[in-house]
């Protein structure tokens, strides 16, 4: 996998993890559905701004493995917030009369949107991980480590060759261009 494909899988993840921000944490009986900002506005905008966050630094960073490293805690930061909204809301249920929990547990359920958020948090922090172990491919195939190009050196030597133009005569050729010279070539 190279480089470029890590950074997309690293954007993407934090995108879902912004969509899982605004999709429901809670459904009932497909009637009723509350997303992150009904239920628990705070630990929405907090996940938002985590997944906004890294986003922005993965995509700064992305030339280096602090973006890597960045992604690993924009991920564990979700995941962590993610799964304590998941805990917290199933225990709000728990807490109550145990018929209504029971009740409740059977109309009422997660939603997408945390379900999605938690699996951006892991697929981000992953993404991050994996980025560690891969090196950015080189700019050119043709570069060579510490071999400048000077444009004030030339490429091919001078000397006669023979005219483009014509095949008959040779022209001389003094490293940056054609020259007005010609002669006819030794027999």
């Amino acid at each position: 996998m190279h480089k470029a494909g890590i950074l997309a899988w690293a954007l993407v993840s934090a995108g879902l993890m912004a969509i899982g921000a605004f999709g429901p944490w809670l459904t009932a009986l497909n009637i009723i559905s509350m997303n992150g900002w009904d239920v628990q506005k705070r630990q929405a905008g907090v996940l938002l701004t985590i997944a906004l966050l890294g986003g922005l630094a993965v995509f700064l960073r992305r030339a280096t493995t602090s973006g890597g490293v960045w992604a690993m805690i924009a991920g564990g930061a979700g995941l962590l917030l993610t799964l304590y909204e998941h805990h917290h809301l199933t225990s709000m249920f728990a807490g109550s009369d145990p018929r209504f929990a029971d009740i409740a547990k059977a109309l009422v359920h997660i939603g997408w949107g945390l379900d999605v958020a938690i699996a951006a948090s892991i697929s981000l922090a992953l993404s991050g991980l994996v980025s560690l172990f891969f090196e950015p491919a080189p700019r050119r195939a043709d570069s060579t480590p510490g071999v400048k190009y000077d444009p004030n050196v030339p490429t091919i030597p001078a000397g006669w060759y023979r005219d483009p133009n014509d095949a008959a005569l040779l022209r001389y050729w003094n490293g940056f261009g054609w020259t007005t010279q010609t002669a006819k070539p030794a027999s």
